[in-house]
């Protein structure tokens, strides 16, 4: 289900000259509530079948600075940050805290620093639409231990984003969250940089973040058809593809608008014919 792989973050060419680490604040153990959200992630095993092998091949691709792929291969929306190379998105310190999160991109993986000790990152992002979000992370750095979680602001804990579990193999761990839309943060730290500081500024980590439509649309709300009538009428998810069905026979297919109304012509039916009405996305739902 994995595909395995070995990645360097020497081998990209970063150099600690590439992050802005002028501006880290040293808050000895203020960001405790911070490091406990994050290592309060309960390790456990994710279900076949929310992660597929191209969708963790895409994610070891963008860890591993590989050329952006497309929307449509991963049915997602992203947005990149203005601090960002052609491969990868630098961490910008001060980020230790929601309201200074740096930007997170479905395009692009993060490179960042965990410097100095206690220090806590927060990546920020958007989630267009409830289904899945996945989190990727990965070091090759023998001092850090690396942790991280997505969580909402101010630590809150609800359905909106509901942990799923997670995938770990050659280094790369990734976790899936069931998210309601709106707007998140990754938080990431050095778990065994909370007594002794032996990070350098050549210890690096990268993230990276993807979503997945996996929620069906509700079902479409038919008008009254009657057998003089040539066009089906109704409403249904918004840009979702409306089919009309008399058995196993299309009678007609017609793409809902931006506001969600929908009209299907078909043919004249019998009285008394079953018609059955259904809506697709465009993530295939």
């Amino acid at each position: 289900m994995r595909n395995k792989g070995i990645l360097s973050l020497v081998a990209v060419g970063l150099f600690a000259s590439s992050l802005s680490i002028g501006a880290v604040k040293a808050e000895g153990n203020g960001n405790g509530l911070a490091r406990k959200a994050i290592e309060h992630q309960v390790e456990k095993p994710l279900e076949k079948g929310v992660i597929d092998s191209k969708t963790f091949n895409l994610l070891e691709k963008e860890l591993n600075g590989s050329n952006p792929h497309s929307v449509k291969d991963f049915n997602k929306i992203g947005r990149k940050s203005s601090s960002s190379s052609s491969e990868y998105i630098f961490e910008t310190e001060y980020n230790d805290d929601f309201d200074s999160a740096d930007n997170a991109s479905y395009e692009l993986g993060t490179i960042g620093q965990l410097l100095p000790l206690y220090d806590v990152d927060f990546h920020k992002v958007v989630v267009p639409t409830s289904g899945v979000l996945l989190v990727a992370g990965f070091t090759d750095s023998y001092a850090i231990d690396l942790v991280f979680a997505a969580m909402q602001k101010g630590f809150v804990t609800n359905s909106n984003l509901e942990y799923l579990g997670s995938e770990y193999e050659e280094g790369v761990e990734v976790q899936a969250y069931q998210a309601k839309k709106g707007t998140y943060y990754v938080g990431v730290i050095d778990q065994d940089n909370e007594y002794i500081d032996d990070n350098t500024e050549y210890d690096m980590y990268a993230t990276a973040t993807a979503f997945v439509d996996n929620v069906e649309p509700a079902k479409p709300t038919v008008y009254r058809v009657d057998n003089n009538d040539k066009v089906v009428t109704g409403k249904a998810e918004a840009n979702s593809t409306v089919t009309v069905k008399s058995g196993s026979k299309v009678l007609g297919t017609a793409k809902a608008t931006s506001k969600g109304t929908f009209s299907v012509k078909i043919a004249v039916q019998k009285e008394g014919t079953k018609l059955t009405i259904t809506a697709k996305d465009s993530a295939g739902n």
